[in-house]
């Protein structure tokens, strides 16, 4: 039920940890409180049902996730603005990384550093185009990388779009390139996560024939 995940804690420089748990009680809150003090745990992940206003002492609300779905149909055929990953990328998709995600749990907890988050994801599309993704597919603008969006398995990763960008229809462009990808290699359905307060990526997705499934 409660783990240290050595990842996040050598990323941040502490250590953090995870509970895994259907809902948050009192007395629930209180052995994981014990168990943090006893393992050197600074950070506690913990998704669940939990309603913010009755949150127990010492737990903070800092997001909510939505999963989304799409049930795989026929799409209308990529655009010429979104290709696969290429090498000479990367520099472009750190840079969009880095200033792109500020609406994830990360930045809405006070306690991690928020140059440490920007690195975050830029080590994360880094990773996701070295293997971590099984496609990563790229937005250009004006003729250069202005977004991106991962896959791996049944679901979408991360997607972002630079600033300069937005406005465009460039993030519809790449969903779209997603499901195009996920029909063609004979997924059922697509999965992907967004938060809450992040009304551009709900809007997105909703116009794409994603619904609802699940709200944490």
């Amino acid at each position: 039920m409660l783990e240290v995940l050595p990842w996040d804690s050598e990323f941040f420089g502490f250590r953090v940890g995870r509970m895994n748990a259907e809902s948050l009680t009192p007395a629930l809150a209180s052995d994981a409180k014990q168990w943090c003090r006893t393992n050197g745990v600074s950070c506690l992940y913990f998704l669940g049902a939990a309603q913010p206003e009755h949150s127990p002492e010492g737990f903070s609300f800092v997001d909510e996730r939505v999963t989304w779905r799409w049930e795989a149909r026929p799409v209308e055929e990529t655009s010429l603005a979104v290709r696969r990953f290429e090498q000479h990328d990367l520099e472009s998709l750190e840079t969009i990384a880095r200033c792109s995600h500020r609406d994830s749990r990360f930045y809405q907890d006070p306690e991690f550093d928020r140059a440490r988050c920007d690195d975050l994801y830029a080590t994360w599309i880094r990773r996701s185009s070295e293997g971590w993704a099984d496609a990563v597919f790229v937005g250009l603008y004006q003729g250069r990388p202005a977004g991106y969006l991962t896959c791996t398995a049944n679901a979408i990763g991360l997607v972002a779009v630079a600033e300069n960008a937005r406005g465009q229809g460039l993030g519809r462009e790449l969903v779209t390139a997603a499901q195009r990808y996920f029909y063609t290699s004979g997924a059922a359905c697509a999965d992907v996560v967004t938060q809450g307060r992040n009304q551009a990526a709900r809007g997105l997705y909703l116009r794409c024939g994603f619904r609802v499934v699940d709200s944490k």
